[in-house]
């Protein structure tokens, strides 16, 4: 397994927004009318900078079956637990959309999670 050297933590910790704890649902178009969709969730933490490893582990943001992938914070997402950062690729506008994308070949716990 590649390190990722700390000054690239420390970007990754600062920068981008799809990094942040604002809900999936207002970064990407993948849900429904009520600003709910389904979410394949790839491992969580309540560590932020354990989640970010494992998504730069599994290949960064954006990467995944096109919804992309990013860190969740699961604070006030309704129908996730409060408290945790998941790794997530979503949100999809249906269960069978994000049942289909091929992530338990490289995360073989992987599972699909509605929120909102």
């Amino acid at each position: 397994m590649e390190k990722i050297s700390a000054a690239t933590v420390l970007a990754l910790l600062t920068f981008a927004p799809t990094i942040t704890s604002t809900p999936a649902f207002a970064q990407n178009p993948g849900y429904d009318r009520n600003g709910c969709g389904w979410y394949i969730i790839l491992g969580c933490s309540r560590n932020r900078s354990d989640a970010v490893w494992t998504l730069q582990d599994l290949g960064g943001i954006m990467v995944g079956g096109g919804a992309g992938s990013r860190v969740l914070n699961t604070t006030g997402v309704e129908g996730f637990r409060n408290g945790f950062y998941c790794v997530a690729d979503g949100p999809y506008l249906s269960e069978e959309d994000a049942g289909s994308v091929a992530w338990r070949e490289a995360v073989p716990d992987a599972y699909v999670k509605r929120g909102c």
